[in-house]
């Protein structure tokens, strides 16, 4: 799903109109704004839907990214990679409303020895499933994921993603993220099994099919 966000939405409330004769400082933000708003609005848009599943409430969540991506500029340190940030942030807006609209979905509480679930030695879901290109069904299925869990798959599996970036993403800690990723693809890997038939195709590669349902 793509779509393209109007800039001029994002402009007019951030009034970036009024600091077009600023000095050379707010003229460099200007143009590191812009820069990151083309390389990144439809990829931040594209997670947000998936993570929201609703066109609207994607298309507004991603100017309201984007204000913010404007108002903290200045902690973007130059040279680094702006892609973990700017995740980071769409991340929070997401969590943010599904916050206000009580949709926020609760872990179970950890409890002893739930450490060692991530090292479990149970075939991660992208070995099994995950090519260079996720079957859309699979796509489909991870939307029904709570949003906890559907963030940090999305962040990993979709959006490459490492565990150590994550955390800071969600505000939570490492150790956290993959415990919650391991939740994230069990749960996914149980409604596969109900729902898909895994498959082979000629070269080897794997893909899914939904089951026929039988009356």
């Amino acid at each position: 799903m793509l779509c393209q966000i109007k800039i001029g939405c994002i402009l007019f409330k951030i009034k970036f109109v009024y600091i077009g004769k600023g000095t050379n400082k707010v003229k460099n933000k200007k143009e590191r704004f812009l820069s990151l708003f083309k390389e990144y609005e439809s990829k931040i848009y594209n997670f947000i839907y998936r993570m929201t599943q609703n066109e609207a409430d994607a298309q507004e969540l991603t100017q309201e990214v984007f204000i913010r991506v404007w108002n903290g500029l200045d902690e973007l340190r130059s040279g680094s990679s702006p892609a973990p940030w700017l995740y980071r942030i769409a991340s929070n807006v997401c969590l943010d409303s599904f916050r206000r609209n009580k949709h926020t979905s609760k872990d179970a509480p950890l409890e002893m020895g739930d450490e060692s679930l991530y090292d479990a030695k149970i075939p991660l879901i992208e070995d099994e499933i995950y090519k260079a290109k996720m079957a859309e069904c699979i796509k489909g299925y991870i939307m029904t994921l709570p949003e906890d869990y559907r963030a940090v798959i999305l962040l990993h599996d979709i959006e490459g993603f490492k565990n150590s970036e994550i955390a800071p993403m969600l505000d939570i800690s490492l150790d956290a993220v993959k415990i919650r990723l391991h939740r994230a693809r069990g749960k996914l890997r149980e409604i596969l099994s109900k729902e898909c038939q895994v498959l082979y195709d000629k070269k080897g590669e794997i893909y899914c099919e939904p089951k026929k349902k039988t009356n």
